[in-house]
């Protein structure tokens, strides 16, 4: 069985340690604060108030040679790489961890952290481009550049199937699922030879600008 380390129990490291509990995995939960860690005992494996930048702390609990740590330490920056080295000390396999800001991301990229997540950007992100567009139904950035995206089908795609389209090589972006609203059926790695309809859903993967084109070439009566 996979184990994990989430450390620092506040809104952010519950909702990941429970997430990750519920899909049947070992979460070894970490937190200074008594009354965090007696909250979240019954959603992980093993909820512990110990200082997670003490490496013998980590050891202790089980976290040596872990698959995965995140961390989430809110605003202490320097709690946050401390963490960081220890995980590393102990051999934990890859670790995320929350940020406060940019600039703290660029601080814990530094110490080669694997990825470092800011959930107040990303949201802000993703509800930016869906409530400017009544044809973008959701939007996951994926870098600076690249996007994967929920979206309504075209209309110069209804009709035709996606060999005829051929979109990696016409557009450079690759429809990843189609789902279809009248079945309520989705269809992951969807039959090339599958006409296209205006009940679909595509969720589509590729560059932010191709993306914002083929949005804006959905057009629905009212």
């Amino acid at each position: 069985m996979k184990r994990f380390v989430v450390i620092g129990l506040g809104r952010f490291g519950s909702w990941v340690a429970r997430a990750l509990y519920e899909q049947g995995l070992e979460v070894i939960a970490l937190d200074l604060d008594d009354a965090l860690v007696d909250r979240y005992a019954d959603h992980v494996s093993r909820a512990v108030v110990g200082d997670a930048t003490e490496p013998e702390v980590l050891r202790k609990v089980g976290a040596g040679g872990a698959d995965a740590a995140v961390i989430s330490t809110g605003e202490d920056l320097a709690a946050s790489i401390l963490a960081v080295q220890a995980l590393k000390e102990v051999g934990v396999g890859r670790i995320f961890a929350k940020v406060a800001s940019p600039r703290a991301a660029r601080a814990m990229e530094r110490f080669e952290v694997d990825e470092t997540i800011f959930p107040e950007r990303e949201a802000a992100t993703r509800l930016a481009r869906r409530i400017t567009s009544t044809t973008i139904l959701d939007y996951l950035p994926l870098g600076d550049e690249h996007a994967i995206q929920e979206m309504a089908i075209p209309d110069a795609w209804v009709g035709r199937t996606l060999r005829e389209l051929q979109l990696p090589s016409a557009h450079g972006v690759q429809v990843v699922a189609l789902f279809d609203v009248l079945d309520d059926a989705w269809h992951v790695v969807p039959d090339p030879d599958l006409p296209l309809t205006e009940s679909h859903i595509a969720i589509v993967a590729g560059s932010q600008a191709v993306l914002e084109r083929l949005a804006a070439g959905v057009k629905r009566s009212g």
